[in-house]
């Protein structure tokens, strides 16, 4: 396992997907910051006592997963896992006697190295871009993302502490999930709408089916992974909160669904031949 991780990173160094990925993701954060100070300035927010364009803004919309940058993400796994196939990389390592359990255990720390590294570097630059302009206060009013309507509130240090191990949580169970239909299609185009469109869906059905069944929400915690991200819960008193229910659904869900893309991608990997 140590030779396969050493050969990764020796290859992610040398990797022009990754690196232009990273290009991409500065210029979307540019981007980012370059929106938000156009709505501040359209609206005068500054003049009600807010804006749009600050730390705690940046910092939280840029974790979400189906809009912006956090598509990237995935399409930059799927790029590099499919690869590995098609230059025979897969085929030497099994080779050299390395076993197909390691293999694929290895595809899927390769990409939460490649995930969390892109994630971050973005999450980042868009809190330091954020801050520079309108300063970060975790107490104050921010939008919590942006593949929902009426996110904006009163955001809190618990509220951005535990949206951040939720997002963190989100984009490893999406790693798992792009690694399962990657190497189950091992080719690029087919895996792209296959691992996109499942999360638009998530993204759309979770809130809208919470809005038309209230009822549905403790159910909603626990079966979609990214249910907190795209609809956060806003107190009467304008406040975001993420519930103790909320919470632990969406550990329980991402780590489940993390487990069971792992498992079934790792035992059709072991049973099917490569070529």
């Amino acid at each position: 396992m140590g030779n396969l991780f050493r050969a990764f990173f020796f290859k992610l160094r040398k990797d022009l997907t990754f690196r232009i990925t990273l290009i991409v993701g500065a210029a979307v954060a540019v981007m980012m910051m370059v929106i938000f100070l156009l709505i501040d300035y359209a609206v005068g927010s500054s003049e009600y006592g807010y804006k749009f364009c600050t730390g705690q803004t940046m910092y939280l919309v840029s974790f979400t997963p189906t809009s912006n940058f956090g598509l990237a993400i995935p399409i930059n796994l799927i790029t590099f896992t499919v690869l590995e196939f098609s230059h025979g990389i897969i085929r030497n390592k099994i080779i050299a006697g390395n076993s197909k359990f390691k293999i694929y255990f290895g595809l899927f720390l390769s990409g939460l190295v490649i995930g969390l590294s892109l994630l971050f570097t973005y999450v980042g630059l868009c809190c330091l871009l954020g801050t520079i302009c309108g300063g970060f206060d975790p107490n104050g009013i921010t939008m919590a993302s942006l593949g929902s309507s009426g996110s904006a509130g009163i955001c809190s240090p618990e509220f951005i502490g535990k949206t951040t191990v939720i997002a963190v949580l989100v984009y490893i169970s999406i790693t798992s999930f792009t690694v399962f239909v990657s190497t189950l299609l091992r080719n690029v185009g087919p895996s792209i709408p296959l691992t996109i469109l499942p999360l638009i869906l998530l993204a759309i059905i979770g809130p809208v089916l919470y809005a038309v069944v209230p009822e549905s929400r403790d159910a909603l915690m626990f079966l979609n992974p990214i249910q907190v991200l795209a609809s956060p819960e806003i107190t009467s008193h304008g406040k975001l909160i993420v519930s103790d229910l909320q919470f632990a659904g969406g550990i329980v869900s991402n780590l489940g669904y993390t487990g069971i893309f792992f498992g079934f991608g790792s035992l059709i990997f072991i049973k099917r031949d490569v070529k």
